[in-house]
């Protein structure tokens, strides 16, 4: 059943207001900026490094043309990354894992973006503000650069041998522009719509394990890196691009590193948004009171027993005989979802209280406070 007009239109001025203002500090924002930065270089660091430096290995080295000299000496420069099959296993590995671990890290400060493609994503959905994005890309293309300089500073042999894991064509075999823009933008799609999923706090049946999106993420960037490092080293990622291409000279071809990954991300935001979303919940809207970092404020974005956490206290909790919370908290309100004051874990065990107990509980709108 389509939303009514009213919430419609209400939806509409929310996505405009989410657009046009920021609703945290300057504090916050502040912090916000410089984690997309700081994640974005350490993601290009590891990722790139773990290529570079696999040029060091005597069966890598061999594959590229050098033989048995592990100095590198004789290397064409590239030849030991795109076309070259021994190492696309932990290469991919390489680049699915450490976005794991990074966007786990950044998540809590910046929402974990660490990519130009997802920011701008976001930006097209009403999840952050113009400003914001702009500011995250800005400082995305900054981190990445300095990612691959300090790669290049550690080992010079190494990246040279690897064309600093530029992102170029695999013209070797036949890859062609059209091919590889088509690569980057399906690859991008899938893995924006992972994204969505893995981050939609609306959703009922993934909202309570909200860990596990970085694990989702990284997996998906690790299975897309096996399918496209032959093809054009896989990029689904302007930043990435960006960075390793600025510091190597290495410009061939480079627009499809834009065009693809920006294609399929907002294809993926139209599909996600249109045909997706649930539309008979409402937009969930960081009010100013929910930035950490404003004094005396700031409520935790999971609730006390969300994750693992919660799955374990539920369990508990039902094993002492408290009434399930399925079918039971939800009413009807004109097609739309709602939580009893009891809800959730907290919910259980407010029942499994004494009944004199639980009329001194303050309950609020759904919320304890």
């Amino acid at each position: 059943m389509p939303p009514p007009a009213r919430d419609r239109s209400a939806r509409g001025r929310q996505l405009v207001k989410n657009l046009l203002f920021e609703t945290c500090t300057w504090k916050s924002f502040a912090k916000a900026v410089l984690a997309e930065y700081v994640f974005t270089a350490a993601f290009i660091f590891l990722a790139t490094a773990i290529v570079t430096s696999g040029c060091h290995t005597r069966d890598t080295a061999a594959a590229s043309g050098a033989g048995g000299d592990t100095a590198l000496t004789n290397v064409v420069p590239g030849s030991c990354f795109i076309g070259n099959t021994t190492n696309i296993l932990t290469i991919a590995f390489g680049f699915g894992y450490s976005i794991f671990v990074l966007v786990y890290a950044a998540s809590s400060f910046s929402g974990g973006h660490l990519n130009p493609a997802v920011t701008i994503a976001f930006l097209l959905t009403g999840k952050i503000s113009i400003i914001r994005a702009l500011f995250y890309i800005a400082f995305q293309l900054g981190g990445a650069c300095t990612g691959s300089a300090l790669v290049l500073a550690c080992d010079k042999t190494g990246f040279k041998a690897a064309l600093g894991a530029a992102n170029h064509l695999n013209t070797a075999n036949g890859v062609s522009e059209a091919a590889a823009w088509g690569f980057e933008t399906i690859l991008t799609f899938i893995f924006v719509m992972v994204i969505f999923v893995a981050t939609d706090a609306q959703r009922s049946s993934t909202a309570h394990i909200p860990v596990l999106a970085p694990l989702a993420i990284g997996t998906t960037l690790f299975l897309i890196h096996l399918v496209a490092i032959p093809v054009d080293g896989c990029s689904v990622n302007p930043a990435r691009s960006f960075g390793t291409s600025a510091v190597s000279h290495e410009w061939a071809d480079h627009w499809i590193f834009w065009v693809g990954p920006i294609g399929g991300a907002i294809i993926a935001a139209a599909v996600y948004e249109g045909l997706f979303r649930s539309h008979e919940s409402e937009m969930l809207v960081l009010h100013p009171e929910h930035d950490v970092e404003a004094p005396g404020k700031g409520k935790a974005a999971l609730q006390p027993y969300a994750g693992v956490q919660g799955t374990q206290e539920r369990s508990r909790l039902q094993e002492q005989g408290c009434e399930s919370t399925s079918g039971s908290d939800s009413t009807s309100n004109h097609g739309k979802s709602t939580l009893s004051p009891y809800s959730g874990v907290q919910g259980l065990q407010t029942r499994c209280r004494p009944q004199e107990q639980q009329g001194n509980d303050n309950v609020s709108n759904g919320e304890w406070v």
